[in-house]
């Protein structure tokens, strides 16, 4: 790819997220869509029409007929490991969608041949990149939360029956997962990147109010290596509307908790801080619009491209993520605690 120009991309799976892909590509200047692959033919050409792209019904055919510098995966999450390969083995630097792939060992295996080929891995674990959180890694970073002993997730979000029957894959374990891998994945991101690396974990998961392969409720906690301990409440069960989006750290010298939105500060107890001036500098920001996520993984995709750089939501750094998830379903299937250790050598 010359200096300068855009960089030839190829969207992999044009439905519900994919189409917040279309939406933030069309706000940017440095990726340029030049086809777009579904299995429906009709929605990729739907996808393809206002970037005047070549549309396909399957990824080969697309790799082979044009010439690409990079792709979008956002095609269900148990094809992932299959489609990064494909794309990959070409030398095409890859944006992949949460999660990265539905086990350790195969997200490891796509982290592990992009770093063979040369090529630039992301995953879309955006919500690092949102300003309310990243007041608090600032705060951690600069060590004004002291030793971090406590923290939680709780992610409790309205999904009807209709979400999954509309969508065969979702809730089944090959395919999506289940609550945890598809929902909750993003505010666990975000405890782990200030708690650190974990060394085991215990969950009780069931499957409640849906009539789905995968469960829809978990209730677990986190022993980490240094020490601190942490619970995680995830469920796709709450009648009607979202009910809350929360992260909660503690430490010695500070306590954090961003919510009941990610977009939100409900405490901010650190330092001489103003509590309620942090809590509404926040909310006096700019509205998001439901794409702004994707743009923003989209320009930190491009950047690290254009610059040969290592990229802030480069593919490896959400291995650690998808282990404690496995770990926990894991526990939830065999009700005994799991070691990170076990999930590695598995």
């Amino acid at each position: 790819m010359a200096a300068g120009m855009a960089i030839r991309t190829v969207l992999i799976g044009c439905g519900k997220i994919g189409q917040k892909h279309l939406q933030a590509l069309v706000h940017q200047q440095a990726i340029e869509l030049v086809a777009t692959v579904d299995t429906d033919l009709a929605k990729a050409q739907a996808a393809a029409v206002a970037f005047d792209a070549e549309a396909f019904d399957d990824t080969a055919s697309a790799l082979d007929e044009m010439e690409l510098d990079a792709a979008i995966i956002a095609a269900p999450s148990g094809l992932h490991r299959e489609l990064a390969f494909q794309v990959l083995e070409q030398g095409l630097h890859a944006m992949i969608e949460k999660p990265l792939a539905l086990s350790y060992q195969d997200a490891k295996a796509i982290v592990d041949y992009g770093r063979e080929q040369g090529v630039i891995v992301v995953v879309t674990q955006f919500n690092r990149m949102l300003p309310a959180v990243r007041q608090l890694f600032a705060a951690h970073q600069e060590g004004r939360l002291g030793r971090i002993v406590n923290g939680g997730v709780a992610v409790r979000w309205a999904r009807p029956q209709s979400y999954y029957d509309e969508a065969p894959w979702r809730g089944t374990y090959q395919m999506d997962g289940g609550v945890l891998f598809n929902q909750a994945i993003h505010a666990l991101d975000v405890l782990l990147q200030v708690m650190g690396p974990v060394g085991e974990v215990f969950a009780h998961t069931a499957t409640l109010t849906h009539a789905i392969e995968a469960e829809d409720t978990v209730a677990g906690s986190l022993r980490f290596a240094s020490g601190a301990v942490a619970s995680i409440a995830a469920t796709t069960c709450v009648p009607r509307t979202n009910l809350e989006e929360r992260i909660t750290v503690v430490g010695e010298s500070g306590v954090v908790i961003i919510g009941p939105t990610v977009n939100q500060i409900d405490t901010w107890r650190v330092g001489s801080d103003d509590e309620a001036k942090m809590r509404q500098a926040i909310l006096d920001l700019p509205s998001r619009p439901s794409w702004q996520s994707h743009h923003d993984a989209l320009k930190d995709f491009a950047g690290a491209i254009a610059n040969n750089m290592a990229p802030y939501l480069d593919a490896s750094t959400a291995l650690h993520g998808i282990q404690v998830i496995e770990g926990l379903m894991r526990s939830g299937r065999e009700h005994r605690p799991v070691t990170i250790d076990d999930i590695a050598r598995s």
